[in-house]
This record gives C-alpha cells, structure tokens and sequence, in this order.
C-alpha cells in the first residue's frame, strides 16, 4: 500500500551540508566537485542551479531551503521523461551514492520532485517523538534513526532537530559599561558594525547597484583575542571590548518544534523501491526493539498516517456505496433477494482488483482504491441487465432452467459491449506513459481487471445463485402449499 503513487517530476533538488564552521572557500570547492559529477555522470540533467554558502542575507531561495556557509543546495531539472532512459529516482540514488563518497560531507538528503512542498506530495514515514527533555528526545531520535537505516530501501533518514553549533557569546558587564557612559545597545551595533558590517553607501555602475559594507579586514575579526581588542569609543576615549564584557565559547541550543502544544523531534524516511505500507510495518517492527523512556511518546505519521486516515474514509465510503446501490435495486425489484443476487458480482470484482495490481506489479494506493468504489456501481448494471431479462422470461411462463437460457442468449451482447466499452475508455489511462500518469495509472488498472472478473463472474455464477435462490424459494412455497392443503382435507 501508498499514500499517491509518486510521479516522476524530471526535478532532484539536494540539500547537503558540510562541518559546522567550515570555511565559505572549501564549501564552493565541494560545490564545484559536485558540478563537474553532474556535468560528468548525468546526461539526463537540462537545467542546473547549485547555491554553496549562502550567509543571513541570502535571497528568495532562504525561505524554502537551508542556508548557512556550510550549506551546498543543488537544484536539477531533468529532461522529458520520454528523452531518458532513467527515471527522477534512479537518478537521485546515483546522485547519493556520489556524496555518500565525499568524506568532507556531514549530512546529505536528495529527494526527487519537489519534496512535498510548494503543493507537492511527500511520499515519507516519519517517527514523531514527543518529550520535553531534549537530550533524551535526541538522543532516542539518533537510536532510531540509527536503527532505521538499516532497513532495506531506507532513504533519506533525517532527523529534524539541527544539532547544537558553536557560538561566542559576549556577556557585558552593566557597571564597567554604566562608569563609561555605554549601553547594551550601543555595543552590540558597535560590535555588529565592526564584525558583520555597515551598509555605508551604494556604488552605481551601468545601472547596477552595489552595496558597500564597511567593517574589519577578516585578519582583524578571525579570533576571540581580535574581538576582545575592538575599540568602542565612549566620551572619555577608547575602550576595548575585553574591558567592559567577557568572550566564552558555547554550544547554541537546538531548534524547538512543538506539535499538539508539546515538544517533537521528527525522525523521516524516504522508502526506495520499497511500499510505504510495508516500509511503515518495518519502522514499527524496530520500534517495538526500542526502550522508550518515561515521559517520551512515540507515533507513527506522515505520509503513512494520510495512508491509513484515507484507506478508512475510503473503506467508509465504499460501505455507504453498497448500502445506496443495494437501497435502489431493493426498490425498484420489490424484493431483497434480487438486489442480494446482483451484488454477488461485486467481491469477485474486488478479486479482480487485486489480481491486477499484482500482475502490473502495482501498489495499492488512494487512487487504486477509488478505481475499486468506482466498480460497484459499474458491475452490478450488467448483472442487473441479466436478472431483470430472466424475470421478464419467468413472468412469461417459462420454465426456470428455460428462462435462464434464454436471457443468457439475449444479454449476451449487451453485457459484452457495455464491458467492452467501459475497458476500452480505461486503457489509455491504464497504458499512458505521460508526464504524471504514475497517479492516475492505478486507477485504470484497478477499473480494467475488476471489470474483467466480475464479467466472468457475472455470466456464470449470477445465474447459477439465481437459480439456487429461486428454486429453494419454490420448493419452500410447493412445500407450504401441501401442508396447508393437506390440513384443510
């Protein structure tokens, strides 16, 4: 089982990071190595857009990926699928094992599509662990991540809480300030000034414009001893920065996620050639291996938790189908064997469902499962043709046998056309091979082997429990009769 069967997109976006820390210089020598893999190893590729060390003024692109000067995004736009031979996923798996070689690379995730967002479909398992304490919520996020990628066709096992960064952190001293005149606010612009810098002006040439920031040489702001010397002039001349603060080296504290007003961390994994179902049933098979401390909750969600709130909806409205069809034919037949004899057809067509998803090597997926409701009012009008003719032979005074014949030999033909048709309109769904035709495809395949089975089923086995019905029905009436005619002599 899946949630949407994922369609091949032609787009692999990459988000990969280096050591924290590391220079902007080495992140684009990284980048460029990953560019000339791509130029090298990826025909398929048409348009690429790579961004390696984006700082806190990165542009549009921030609001929707990771920046930072150990960042690398990669953005690969491929061919029509019809121009390759490779599909959106074999790609990316080629494109992991590359950076999986790259030994200056902490972490990598490559997803193929847009990765759910902007509109998209995620396609992931993810593991939510609920706790306020954050070092046991990490540490068992790290355990079951560990765990998780073990499993055969795991990919891209991210945890969302970022680990702890390095950071100086500058603790001033009120009173030194207070004695030269200096508040918290005049210092920290001094020392953002000096470190990040000052937008002083704008250079124009040619109609472009260029900021011009002004701050220290990097040789004068490298170190914590550089820091410590910076200059803050106050009324009575300069002071340093050593003098009216201390410079100490801390870890920064991870991000915070809440989910239902408490704490989460997430971890997700990305299934490879494996079903969501089945991947899911292996996530919860390790999870029940894992000591849960006290106090941390752990559930199973994403695109398996949309899985299973839709199969249930589904398997709802499929429910409420039979009863709205069986309603109808009770009352226009006047008589609730009837309706009994024509949705006999309907689980053989379910039979039919699955046959076909296993011969074309398809999961079972929302859109398969819509294909399969679809069926219950498509197969029973060919068993409602057949029933309703063998009540009209019977209304004409044949015998049972006879009529049933006889209205097999009439709706011979209508029952093969209307099926025929039916098939025929679903084949080019079943058969396309155009840009997102993996989410509609189930659907066609579901409709076309249901149809075929339930066909079969529909003009032999109909009949012959129309027949047992039927004539259990008299011989009950014939025995009714001679009892009572008997009683009365």
């Amino acid at each position: 089982t899946e949630f949407i069967p994922m369609s091949d997109q032609g787009q692999i976006t990459a988000s990969i990071e280096l050591q924290p820390g590391v220079r902007f210089d080495e992140t684009v020598k990284i980048a460029r190595k990953i560019d000339a893999f791509i130029e090298e190893k990826i025909p398929e590729k048409d348009i690429v857009s790579t961004s390696s060390g984006s700082d806190d003024n990165a542009g549009f692109t921030a609001l929707f990926q990771s920046s930072g000067t150990n960042i690398i995004n990669v953005t690969l736009a491929l061919t029509k699928p019809s121009e390759r031979e490779r599909s959106d996923v074999e790609v990316a798996e080629e494109m992991r094992k590359y950076l999986g070689t790259i030994p200056e690379i902490v972490k990598y995730s490559v997803i193929n599509g847009d990765g759910g967002g902007l509109g998209g479909t995620s396609n992931t398992v993810d593991v939510e662990i609920y706790g306020y304490n954050f070092d046991e919520t990490t540490a068992l996020a790290n355990e079951v991540a560990d765990r998780i990628k073990k499993l055969e066709g795991a990919r891209e096992v991210t945890i969302s809480r970022e680990k702890s960064k390095p950071e100086l952190r500058i603790t001033l001293d009120q009173d030194k300030m207070s004695q030269h005149g200096l508040n918290t606010a005049t210092v920290s612009n001094m020392i953002r000034n000096r470190i990040v810098g000052l937008t002083a002006s704008q250079f124009r040439e040619s109609g472009n414009e260029y900021d011009i920031i002004v701050r220290f040489d990097e040789n004068y702001r490298s170190s914590i001893s550089d820091i410590q010397s910076i200059a803050i002039p106050t009324p009575g001349g300069n002071v340093t920065l050593g003098e009216i603060g201390q410079i100490g080296e801390f870890w920064s504290p991870p991000n915070v996620e809440r989910k239902r007003r408490e704490r989460v961390v997430t971890v997700s994994v990305t299934p490879f050639k494996v079903p969501l179902g089945e991947m899911a049933a292996n996530v919860k098979a390790e999870l029940d291996n894992v000591n849960i401390p006290a106090g941390v909750m752990v559930d199973v969600g994403g695109a398996y938790e949309d899985l299973t709130e839709s199969m249930t909806d589904l398997s709802m409205l499929l429910l409420v189908s039979l009863i709205l069809v069986f309603i109808v034919m009770a009352s226009q037949f006047e008589s609730l064997k009837m309706p009994l004899i024509i949705m006999a057809s309907i689980p053989f067509s379910f039979t039919g469902v699955i046959l076909a998803l296993v011969i074309t090597n398809t999961t079972l997926s929302v859109i398969a499962m819509l294909g399969a409701i679809m069926l219950v009012g498509i197969v029973v009008k060919n068993a409602i043709v057949l029933v309703d003719m063998t009540n009209l032979m019977r209304d004409r005074d044949l015998e049972l046998d006879e009529a049933i014949k006889r209205a097999g030999r009439s709706r011979l033909r209508p029952v093969l056309m209307t099926t025929a048709t039916t098939i025929l309109g679903m084949l080019p769904l079943a058969l396309s091979q155009g840009e997102g035709s993996e989410i509609w495809r189930p659907m066609g395949i579901a409709v076309i082997g249901g149809l075929l089975i339930s066909t079969a089923v529909t003009l032999i086995v109909v009949p012959v429990i129309y027949r047992y019905v039927v004539r259990r029905s008299e011989h009950r009436k014939s025995k009714e009769t001679e009892e009572l005619d008997f009683m009365e002599a």
